[in-house]
């Protein structure tokens, strides 16, 4: 009697040549595994008969280097083939050498630790089918080789190859109906496990959020074109019908003009909703090239360019300048908006960081730059969470010193300051001195889009190269009328209007909020951050305002501003009145003391003319370093020592 070795499943007994650690792998992926086997750009090409012989180890351990896939992905472990295949001789030897031969029902072992060397094979590495996911044989009988029927010995004649599905090419792989061929496909894909859990990571990624309370969750305000900044917010449970928005960078009220809305509703009449393509194939209208050329009119520049969203303009604009100019490398503020640290990223261009509004560092940086190489310089005019503004005509005369291109983000400072609304630029004379504006249509002009104005060469540049400004589809018509109006109104005398009670309010209510000792961060421009320095109390604070007291202020938190700079941002607008600031610093105070939200420091009481004191601004300085030891006082030292802030 013949006695070889073969594995037995479901009642058939399949060969598989002498015993052979890999010998036993290859069969039992044979078997179990075809539509791994099928996938693998190695073994889908080697003969069976080749891979259940006597010499599969060794073929094995020369050729699997040579897979692009395998040598890539996991160093072939030889010492795991050649231990199982010196075990398999050592059992041979012993059998000669103690004439016992093994007889059928005995049991064959190998350590699953000889699959090692397989186990991160993209193809190989990861069998639903054993519970460690590593296909390796953990047993095998020695059954007579009688009982063997034809159709193992025909399923071990070819090894399943990618895309053969038809009704001979079944058969050869041991299945006398296709179907069954079908019924492995669908076992083996519903149960295998995948190879990362996404769902998983992400619900990871969402709790994270949530436990940091920086998870955000919209609130639905619906702003009202008649009562403006009054507005309905709907919540999960409940409607408010009357609350008054305080955050809203609509600062000027422009959405609601009726003649801004007259404009887009002429516009939407005559040309419909859409532009109907992008700016090269049928999405340009006279519209455009009005509003782009009143742009650059007001920026005295010569030609302007119009995007969809300012954050589209600089991302794209900055990337594409940076990667058109050879060896370009950028100088950028610290405290830059989100939108130009990601055009900077995918520009890869060499990058510098100088701290926020510091020309002397910028300086500091370009002197160690080649003067013949492109520079970029970018910054912000006014910073959208602090309010500060920055030294423009510093800065720009130190980039222009080292032969550096300014591109400034006027975004926070259209419309509201200069003699026509065109920015800190317009305000300081220094336009000249300014090579690109990047500004927005969708805060102080009421409306949505963005732009860039420049030199004609420069814009025309952007405008052929720019894949955010060509591959998308233009603005609508509607929208573009909308802007066209309210450009001409901030140009205009309503707007020095609009501007002059703006800032009035801005003073008063600064003051009011100071008078009662709320923590209001005294800036040069119109917003005014309420500093908190905790992402959950912050949060806490917001929804009080909104539940209790029917105020909306939405909180910051990161990654909008830095951990520990939490706060408020208040923004006021020429509609809101004295009556409605009184309510909303009582609302404040309320909440402040309901949750003991430290108080600021009473040092300057000259609240009703002072403007600018060093003196408040020291009492904010203490604030902050009282709030960094309440909440982080391992971070500071001699924190014990500090003041305890008065209550109000």
């Amino acid at each position: 009697m013949t006695t070889v070795h073969k594995v037995e499943f479901g009642g058939r007994a399949l060969c598989a040549g002498p015993m052979h650690f890999l010998t036993w792998y290859l069969l039992k992926i044979s078997i179990f595994e075809m539509d791994i086997v099928s996938k693998c750009p190695f073994l889908s090409r080697v003969s069976c008969k080749i891979l259940t012989s006597s010499r599969a180890a060794a073929i094995f351990d020369a050729h699997a280097p040579l897979c692009p896939v395998f040598s890539r992905t996991v160093s072939v472990d030889s010492r795991s083939i050649q231990q199982a295949t010196k075990a398999h001789e050592n059992d041979s030897d012993k059998k000669k050498s103690t004439g016992k031969e093994k007889k059928p029902g005995d049991k064959l072992c190998f350590d699953k630790d000889a699959g090692d060397g397989f186990k991160r094979c993209p193809f190989l590495g990861h069998s639903s089918r054993t519970p460690f996911g590593i296909p390796y044989i953990k047993s095998a009988k020695i059954v007579d080789a009688s009982n063997f029927n034809n159709q193992a010995s025909a399923h071990m004649e070819e090894v399943y190859f990618s895309g053969e599905h038809s009704e001979n090419s079944s058969r050869r792989q041991g299945f006398s109906n296709p179907n069954q061929r079908q019924s492995v496909d669908h076992e083996y894909k519903t149960t295998r496990e995948p190879l990362f859990s996404y769902n998983q990571f992400f619900n990871d990624q969402i709790e994270l959020k949530k436990k940091n309370h920086t998870y955000r969750i919209f609130k639905e305000i619906n702003r009202s074109a008649t009562t403006f900044p009054l507005a309905k917010c709907h919540l999960p449970d409940q409607t408010r019908d009357e609350i008054t928005v305080w955050c809203s960078n609509d600062y000027l009220g422009l959405s609601r003009h009726p003649k801004v809305i007259s404009a887009v509703t002429e516009a939407l009449k005559c040309c419909g909703t859409g532009a109907g393509g992008t700016r090269n194939i049928s999405g340009t209208n006279s519209l455009h090239r009005r509003l782009e050329a009143e742009l650059a009119q007001w920026h005295r520049k010569d030609a302007g360019l119009l995007f969809n969203s300012c954050y589209l303009a600089n991302e794209t604009a900055i990337s594409t300048l940076a990667q058109q100019l050879p060896n370009c490398e950028i100088f950028s503020d610290a405290g830059n908006h989100a939108s130009i640290i990601q055009g900077i990223r995918l520009s890869k261009s060499p990058k510098f960081i100088f701290r926020h509004n510091d020309p002397e560092h910028l300086e500091e940086l370009l002197s160690k730059s080649d003067r013949c190489k492109p520079k970029l310089v970018i910054f912000e005019s006014v910073h959208s969470m602090t309010g500060d503004i920055s030294p423009m005509k510093q800065l720009c005369d130190v980039a222009h010193k080292y032969g550096a291109l300014t591109f400034i983000d006027e975004v926070h400072a259209i419309g509201l300051y200069g003699d026509t609304g065109a920015g800190i630029a317009e305000m300081e004379d220094i336009i000249d001195h300014v090579d690109f504006i990047s500004g927005t249509l969708a805060k102080a002009a009421g409306n949505i889009g963005g732009y860039i104005v420049g030199d004609r060469e420069a814009i025309d540049t952007l405008r052929s190269y720019c894949p955010g400004f060509i591959f998308t589809t233009s603005l609508p018509p509607a929208t573009v009328a909308g802007c066209l109006t309210s450009v001409n109104i901030l140009r205009g005398e309503e707007g020095k209007q609009l501007r002059s009670r703006l800032h009035s309010n801005v003073a008063t209510l600064f003051n009011k909020l100071r008078a009662v000792n709320i923590p209001a961060v005294k800036t040069p421009s119109h917003i005014i951050p309420v500093h908190v320095g905790n992402a959950e109390e912050c949060l806490r604070a917001s929804n009080d305002l909104l539940l209790q007291h029917n105020v909306y202020v939405q909180s910051i938190n990161y990654p909008t501003v830095p951990v520990g700079q939490e706060q408020l941002r208040v923004t006021t607008t020429p509609l809101h009145t004295e009556e409605m600031m009184d309510y909303l610093v009582d609302s404040i105070r309320s909440v402040w003391k309901q949750h003991n939200i430290p108080f600021l420091w009473s040092v300057c009481n000259k609240y009703d003319n002072c403007y600018c004191t060093d003196e408040s601004a020291t009492a904010l300085c203490r604030y902050q370093t009282y709030i960094r030891s309440r909440y982080r006082p391992s971070n500071l030292a001699g924190a014990s020592s500090i003041s305890i802030p008065i209550s109000a």
